[in-house]
Protein backbone atom coordinates (compact mmCIF):
# COMPACT_ATOMS: atom_id res chain seq x y z
CA UNK A 1 0.00 0.00 0.00
CA UNK A 2 1.38 3.62 -1.10
CA UNK A 3 1.47 6.31 1.65
CA UNK A 4 -0.51 9.38 1.28
CA UNK A 5 0.98 12.11 -0.77
CA UNK A 6 2.53 14.45 1.42
CA UNK A 7 0.93 18.36 0.74
CA UNK A 8 3.70 20.18 -0.46
CA UNK A 9 2.70 23.26 1.26
CA UNK A 10 2.50 24.26 5.28
CA UNK A 11 -1.25 24.31 5.74
CA UNK A 12 -0.37 27.44 8.73
CA UNK A 13 2.09 29.49 6.42
CA UNK A 14 -0.69 29.32 3.90
CA UNK A 15 -3.84 29.64 6.65
CA UNK A 16 -2.33 32.75 7.74
CA UNK A 17 -1.53 34.28 3.85
CA UNK A 18 -5.42 33.89 3.56
CA UNK A 19 -6.34 35.63 6.33
CA UNK A 20 -3.99 38.69 5.56
CA UNK A 21 -5.85 38.55 1.99
CA UNK A 22 -9.01 38.31 3.79
CA UNK A 23 -7.87 41.12 6.33
CA UNK A 24 -7.28 43.49 3.15
CA UNK A 25 -9.84 42.80 0.91
CA UNK A 26 -12.78 41.38 2.60
CA UNK A 27 -14.91 38.12 1.99
CA UNK A 28 -16.29 39.01 -0.99
CA UNK A 29 -13.13 40.81 -2.38
CA UNK A 30 -12.00 37.77 -2.28
CA UNK A 31 -11.68 35.18 -4.99
CA UNK A 32 -11.04 31.65 -4.86
CA UNK A 33 -9.08 32.70 -8.03
CA UNK A 34 -7.49 35.11 -5.74
CA UNK A 35 -6.58 33.03 -2.73
CA UNK A 36 -5.10 30.05 -5.34
CA UNK A 37 -2.68 32.77 -7.05
CA UNK A 38 -1.66 34.48 -3.73
CA UNK A 39 -1.13 31.03 -1.74
CA UNK A 40 1.07 29.68 -4.57
CA UNK A 41 -1.56 26.69 -4.67
CA UNK A 42 -3.84 25.14 -7.04
CA UNK A 43 -7.71 25.14 -6.91
CA UNK A 44 -7.95 21.43 -6.13
CA UNK A 45 -5.15 21.92 -3.57
CA UNK A 46 -7.02 24.27 -1.77
CA UNK A 47 -10.29 22.68 -1.88
CA UNK A 48 -8.53 19.39 -0.34
CA UNK A 49 -7.09 21.45 2.29
CA UNK A 50 -9.86 23.60 3.08
CA UNK A 51 -13.07 21.79 1.63
CA UNK A 52 -14.12 25.21 0.52
CA UNK A 53 -13.69 29.54 0.74
CA UNK A 54 -16.71 29.33 2.95
CA UNK A 55 -13.90 26.88 5.35
CA UNK A 56 -11.13 28.91 4.81
CA UNK A 57 -12.28 32.26 5.84
CA UNK A 58 -14.00 30.53 9.04
CA UNK A 59 -10.13 29.31 9.71
CA UNK A 60 -8.64 32.28 8.86
CA UNK A 61 -10.90 34.17 11.51
CA UNK A 62 -10.32 31.69 14.32
CA UNK A 63 -6.76 31.35 13.14
CA UNK A 64 -6.52 35.49 13.58
CA UNK A 65 -8.29 35.11 16.95
CA UNK A 66 -5.73 33.28 18.22
CA UNK A 67 -2.42 34.38 16.59
CA UNK A 68 -3.21 37.76 17.04
CA UNK A 69 -5.70 38.66 19.30
CA UNK A 70 -5.72 36.61 22.60
CA UNK A 71 -2.77 37.15 23.70
CA UNK A 72 -3.76 40.88 24.24
CA UNK A 73 -7.22 39.72 26.34
CA UNK A 74 -4.57 38.18 28.09
CA UNK A 75 -4.00 40.77 30.28
CA UNK A 76 -7.40 40.81 31.38
CA UNK A 77 -7.60 37.28 32.15
CA UNK A 78 -4.56 36.31 33.73
CA UNK A 79 -3.96 36.75 37.73
CA UNK A 80 -2.36 40.08 37.92
CA UNK A 81 -1.37 42.40 40.45
CA UNK A 82 -1.73 45.56 38.18
CA UNK A 83 -5.01 47.73 38.44
CA UNK A 84 -8.15 47.81 36.39
CA UNK A 85 -6.79 50.47 34.45
CA UNK A 86 -2.98 49.08 33.87
CA UNK A 87 -4.41 45.84 32.74
CA UNK A 88 -7.34 47.68 30.37
CA UNK A 89 -4.52 49.90 28.87
CA UNK A 90 -2.37 46.69 28.21
CA UNK A 91 -4.85 44.78 26.43
CA UNK A 92 -6.36 47.57 24.46
CA UNK A 93 -2.78 49.25 23.60
CA UNK A 94 -1.85 45.97 21.94
CA UNK A 95 -4.87 46.15 20.25
CA UNK A 96 -4.33 49.23 18.86
CA UNK A 97 -0.48 48.07 17.96
CA UNK A 98 -1.59 45.30 15.62
CA UNK A 99 -4.61 47.43 13.94
CA UNK A 100 -2.07 50.05 13.21
CA UNK A 101 0.78 47.71 12.52
CA UNK A 102 2.76 48.17 9.02
CA UNK A 103 3.17 44.27 9.10
CA UNK A 104 -0.66 42.95 8.68
CA UNK A 105 -3.70 44.89 6.90
CA UNK A 106 -4.40 48.13 9.11
CA UNK A 107 -8.07 47.46 11.32
CA UNK A 108 -9.43 44.95 12.42
CA UNK A 109 -10.64 41.27 10.56
CA UNK A 110 -13.48 40.74 12.70
CA UNK A 111 -15.09 44.49 12.80
CA UNK A 112 -14.53 44.43 9.07
CA UNK A 113 -15.82 41.02 8.90
CA UNK A 114 -18.89 42.16 11.14
CA UNK A 115 -19.18 44.98 8.59
CA UNK A 116 -19.59 42.46 5.60
CA UNK A 117 -22.24 40.30 7.27
CA UNK A 118 -25.29 41.66 5.80
CA UNK A 119 -24.14 40.96 2.48
CA UNK A 120 -26.24 38.20 0.89
CA UNK A 121 -23.07 35.80 -0.10
CA UNK A 122 -21.44 36.08 3.79
CA UNK A 123 -21.44 32.83 5.22
CA UNK A 124 -23.41 32.03 8.10
CA UNK A 125 -21.07 30.11 9.91
CA UNK A 126 -19.05 32.98 9.98
CA UNK A 127 -21.99 35.38 11.43
CA UNK A 128 -22.14 32.88 14.39
CA UNK A 129 -18.52 32.70 14.94
CA UNK A 130 -18.16 36.48 15.54
CA UNK A 131 -21.18 37.21 17.17
CA UNK A 132 -20.04 34.38 19.69
CA UNK A 133 -16.84 36.26 19.67
CA UNK A 134 -17.96 39.79 20.86
CA UNK A 135 -20.32 37.10 23.20
CA UNK A 136 -17.33 35.79 24.68
CA UNK A 137 -15.15 39.46 24.86
CA UNK A 138 -18.04 40.77 26.53
CA UNK A 139 -18.02 38.58 29.19
CA UNK A 140 -14.74 38.72 29.42
CA UNK A 141 -14.84 42.13 30.45
CA UNK A 142 -17.61 42.05 32.05
CA UNK A 143 -16.21 39.47 34.47
CA UNK A 144 -13.04 42.07 34.83
CA UNK A 145 -15.08 44.56 35.77
CA UNK A 146 -17.05 43.29 38.33
CA UNK A 147 -14.20 42.22 39.82
CA UNK A 148 -12.73 45.99 40.02
CA UNK A 149 -16.09 47.02 41.43
CA UNK A 150 -15.58 44.33 44.06
CA UNK A 151 -12.16 45.67 44.50
CA UNK A 152 -13.90 48.82 45.28
CA UNK A 153 -11.48 50.24 42.06
CA UNK A 154 -14.52 51.64 39.83
CA UNK A 155 -16.42 54.48 40.20
CA UNK A 156 -19.95 53.94 42.42
CA UNK A 157 -22.89 53.77 40.16
CA UNK A 158 -21.33 52.09 37.09
CA UNK A 159 -22.48 48.86 36.26
CA UNK A 160 -19.87 46.24 34.61
CA UNK A 161 -22.48 45.70 32.02
CA UNK A 162 -22.20 49.09 30.71
CA UNK A 163 -18.86 49.43 30.90
CA UNK A 164 -18.01 46.53 29.31
CA UNK A 165 -20.40 47.83 26.05
CA UNK A 166 -18.99 51.16 26.38
CA UNK A 167 -15.18 50.08 26.12
CA UNK A 168 -16.37 47.31 23.25
CA UNK A 169 -17.76 50.23 21.33
CA UNK A 170 -15.31 52.19 21.62
CA UNK A 171 -12.69 49.31 20.27
CA UNK A 172 -14.57 48.62 17.51
CA UNK A 173 -14.75 52.83 16.58
CA UNK A 174 -10.68 52.69 17.36
CA UNK A 175 -10.38 49.66 14.63
CA UNK A 176 -12.42 51.56 11.71
CA UNK A 177 -10.24 54.46 12.93
CA UNK A 178 -7.18 52.99 12.19
CA UNK A 179 -8.61 51.29 8.85
CA UNK A 180 -8.72 54.61 7.85
CA UNK A 181 -5.20 55.76 8.71
CA UNK A 182 -5.13 57.02 11.85
CA UNK A 183 -1.52 56.80 14.28
CA UNK A 184 -1.06 54.47 16.33
CA UNK A 185 -0.58 57.82 19.14
CA UNK A 186 -4.01 59.14 18.35
CA UNK A 187 -5.44 56.21 19.03
CA UNK A 188 -3.50 55.44 22.24
CA UNK A 189 -4.70 58.80 23.46
CA UNK A 190 -8.39 57.88 22.48
CA UNK A 191 -8.51 54.99 24.93
CA UNK A 192 -6.55 56.73 27.42
CA UNK A 193 -9.20 59.45 26.93
CA UNK A 194 -11.87 56.63 27.41
CA UNK A 195 -10.86 54.97 30.86
CA UNK A 196 -9.85 57.87 32.50
CA UNK A 197 -13.44 59.12 31.39
CA UNK A 198 -14.75 55.76 33.96
CA UNK A 199 -11.52 55.49 35.85
CA UNK A 200 -10.03 58.66 36.37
Amino acid sequence: MKAGRKRAFDKEVVLDKAMRLFWANGYSGTSVANLSSELGINTSSLYGTFVNKEQLFKDALAHYQKQYVEVNYSHLVEPSNATLKERLQACFYGLIELFTSDETPRGCLLVKSLNESDSVAFPEDAVVYIEKSGTETQKILTDLFVSGIAKTDMPKGQTAEKLATYLLSISYGIAVQAKAGKSEEELKSVLDHSLNSILG
